[in-house]
């Protein structure tokens, strides 16, 4: 009985120590979540969401051998399906599966037939959600704001806190349409309003323009943050789903790290080849 008690006590102080964590506060009162913050090696990669895996010929390439590669463990970012799968519609599935192969899978057997099939990334539209987890991003606060930049793409997101509308639903971009508000020491954003091109990861999981996010963003201490997003999105999945990363304070011992001009391939002429 003692030991059962112990491991209780433990399971139930655990959370309360977070959330009694006291965070510093910006002027305007928001906990200050300001620098720069990225995913730590070792957990749920953002290559693949699913596995983890990057694809056999790309570790090939750097040198792993192929008793390496059979070995691999997955890490799934999924943390509400048992087999850490994306719950799609049987159409969307059958949708991957075909990008896969003609593109980015282990095994190919066919050639892109448009811009569609291939990763977004080669067209620089990395966007929402697959920027939140794959990439370095820097916080800058604002009175009544947040603001998330990243490097990659030269891409950003302004978040007010004010509680206005959302735009109306015919506006859709690469990185949606967010609204944000603060629940003790939780950043919570909601994203609606995105296009339909960009992918979860390089593996051509899709979602169509009617996904919605609810992202949160819990400051556990001063250097982690514990981020959970759920997805919900009625033309591709049979329910909504939940990822979770840990992310980690960047560049905390170097004051004069600044994000600089991304040079990407905006107009790249070379599609042709590409999709060849």
């Amino acid at each position: 009985m003692r030991i059962i008690a112990a491991i209780l006590f433990v399971a139930l102080a655990a959370p309360a120590a977070a959330q009694s964590w006291n965070p510093p506060r910006t002027p305007d009162g928001q906990p200050d979540i300001q620098g720069f913050w990225g995913e730590p090696n070792g957990g749920a990669d953002g290559t693949n969401v699913e596995t983890s895996f990057q694809t056999a010929d790309t570790l090939f390439v750097q040198g792993w051998t192929k008793e390496q590669i059979a070995a691999r463990t997955p890490v799934s970012a999924i943390v509400d399906t048992s087999d850490g799968r994306i719950p799609y519609q049987p159409w969307a599935e059958a949708r991957r599966q075909e990008i896969l192969s003609r593109y980015g899978g282990d095994v190919v057997t066919g050639k892109p037939e448009s811009p569609r099939d291939v990763n977004p990334d080669l067209f620089c539209m990395l966007g929402v959600p697959r920027l939140l987890y794959w990439q370095d991003f820097q916080v800058v606060q604002a009175p009544g704001y947040v603001v998330m930049a990243w490097e990659r793409t030269h891409s950003y997101r302004i978040i007010p806190l004010d509680g206005r509308p959302h735009a109306p639903a015919k506006v859709k971009t690469y990185m949606g349409d967010a609204r944000g508000r603060w629940e003790g020491s939780t950043l919570v954003v909601e994203t609606r309003n995105l296009r339909d091109w960009t992918w979860f990861d390089s593996k051509g999981t899709l979602h169509s323009d009617e996904m919605t996010l609810v992202e949160r963003y819990t400051y556990v201490d001063r250097d982690t943050i514990q981020l959970r997003v759920t997805f919900a999105d009625p033309q591709t999945l049979t329910r909504p789903f939940t990822m979770a990363w840990t992310l980690t304070r960047e560049h905390a011992n170097d004051p004069g790290y600044e994000i600089l001009e991304y040079a990407c391939a905006e107009g790249e002429r070379a599609r042709e080849a590409i999709l060849n």
